[in-house]
């Protein structure tokens, strides 16, 4: 199926359109503080996490490395069920101090200028081919969905339009009293649409890719090594625990989940629930990674094992099924160009321009 690039427009905008008046209700107060500071709404904006990467590139990351690929949910995970001894003692001393970046608690520990700066760069350096992959994740998706739409197009509007937004709900002073809001209520959203998009997807593909669970069983039972696809290169690869490690510490070490987990938290106590409730959001949109890459491979699409999912939903031959996984796309781009690049500009300024003037 084939979609005018209007259609892929108008909804982007239509999307972000959504997020703006969700942001604007919570910073005008037309929405209770009492639901924009809810637990529920801070553990959804953890959902941040889950890059365009992490909706797409993780399928064809299981594709690879089989079960391996749950490294990415269980690293993560394991920090927040540690959150009481890992991740509140720097809660305190983010508080307590005002530390809103990892670059500042370098500073701090080490009572240096020069190990914020250093930090600093290497964040920067090492977080630009992250950018750029959201980017070109969405002008992927959406040629694909166009079939004749070129790359620099898609990339250039899309990188307008989301500046634009983040120019709007970040330009804001961030202080201990003052949080964005907005933002994080933006960002629940997404993690929301994120989940649902792949709980649908998910569910479209076991009903009717494989007819229902017997339907996945004799399925597997007839192509074993759809299975072996997945066992082989967890028992030969010998990385599941480097990788467990290094997505451990991505909840101190990346930009936007510092930002959203330290910088961004309104109350101590929030970060408790979060040690099971992104867990328990991260299991929900893993249930779905095998079925679609099983069902891609029953389909025998002929995309990239990375956008399996697309392809899944555009052979459903439906309208409403690939234009949410495009959403579903969009959403965890957007949102992790947006905090990354609210992350990184509160970085540069505090670590590379200010002490360049003084």
């Amino acid at each position: 199926m084939i979609f005018e690039p209007s259609i892929l427009l108008s909804l982007g905008l239509g999307y972000l359109l959504l997020l703006f008046l969700a942001a604007h209700f919570s910073e005008t107060g037309i929405m209770p503080t009492r639901w924009i500071r809810n637990p529920v709404v801070y553990v959804l904006s953890l959902g941040i996490y889950v890059s365009a990467w992490g909706i797409y590139g993780i399928v064809g990351f299981a594709y690879e490395t089989g079960y391996n690929f749950l490294s990415f949910y269980l690293g993560i995970s394991g920090a927040f069920l540690l959150a009481p001894v890992l991740l509140s003692p720097i809660l305190r001393l983010s508080k307590n101090h005002q530390l809103g970046s990892l670059p500042d608690l370098f500073a701090y520990r080490y009572r240096s200028q020069f190990a914020g700066s250093l930090t600093t760069i290497a964040m920067v350096m090492g977080l630009l081919p992250l950018l750029a992959l959201q980017i070109r994740t969405v002008a992927d998706t959406a040629e694909i969905m166009t079939q004749g739409l070129h790359h620099q197009y898609i990339a250039s509007t899309f990188c307008i339009i989301i500046t634009l937004f983040t120019l709007l709900f970040g330009a804001k002073p961030l202080t201990t009293q003052y949080k964005h809001d907005g933002l994080v209520v933006a960002i629940a959203v997404e993690s929301v649409i994120k989940l649902l998009m792949m709980l649908v997807l998910g569910g479209y593909s076991l009903v009717y890719v494989f007819g229902g669970t017997h339907g996945l069983e004799s399925w597997l039972v007839q192509h074993p090594d759809a299975l072996e696809l997945l066992y082989i290169p967890l028992k030969e690869s010998g990385i599941w625990h480097s990788m467990i490690l290094a997505f451990l510490f991505s909840a101190v070490v990346m930009p936007y989940m510092y930002h959203m987990t330290f910088t961004e938290n309104f109350q101590p106590r929030a970060l408790l629930t979060a040690s099971w409730g992104l867990p328990l959001y991260l299991f929900l949109m893993a249930l779905a990674i095998p079925i679609i890459l099983w069902s891609g491979l029953k389909l025998a699409l002929n995309t990239s094992p990375e956008y399996f999912a697309l392809g899944v939903a555009l052979a459903s031959h439906t309208t409403w099924l690939p234009l949410l996984v495009f959403v579903g796309g969009v959403a965890a781009a957007s949102g992790t160009i947006v905090v990354t690049s609210l992350a990184l500009s509160s970085m540069v300024l505090n670590h590379l321009v200010l002490p360049l003037t003084q």
